[in-house]
């Protein structure tokens, strides 16, 4: 199958998925979402497949995360359906039945960090760097504070 915004090719028994928007450091659209969860879903339904190695495209980055800047001037309805595609299909990528590998070619940030963090190995390089940028806000920090008055409730 051909896709915009991802290149996804056989090498034998192996998958590989390369993040194809260099230009934008390989931004998760939601487009580029929906490709690579189509193209998961046929490497998984291929018994031929035995693993799935991701990429990104260019020399800078596996993925700078989420791209917001496609978020603008949607409706509060169009980005909770695409909030509910999103998560089915982080679960989709954290619970893949087939070894899938990420072969992290430079930055990964935000919700790139976090994909990286749901595959089952992830091979750097030494322009590899992670960065979980909700962390830097404090949204981390508020999830532990609630959770930590949860357990003093019980």
């Amino acid at each position: 199958m051909d896709y915009e915004f991802i290149i996804s090719e056989r090498r034998d028994a192996v998958a590989l998925i390369t993040l194809n928007r260099p230009e934008k450091l390989n931004a998760l659209s939601f487009p580029l979402m929906e490709e690579l969860d189509d193209a998961l879903s046929g490497y998984e339904a291929d018994d031929d497949v035995k693993a799935v190695v991701l990429t990104g495209a260019g020399e800078r980055a596996f993925s700078a995360g989420a791209d917001i800047h496609e978020m603008a001037g949607l409706s509060s309805e169009e980005l909770a359906r695409r909030s509910d595609t999103r998560g089915r299909i982080s679960w989709h990528i954290a619970s893949y039945p087939k070894p899938l590998i990420g072969a992290i070619n430079g930055l990964a940030y935000g919700g790139a960090a976090l994909l990286s963090s749901s595959l089952d190995l992830r091979i750097g390089c030494e322009r590899t760097q992670f960065r979980f940028l909700a962390a830097s806000y404090g949204r981390v920090k508020r999830r532990r504070a609630a959770r930590a008055s949860d357990l003093r409730a019980r």
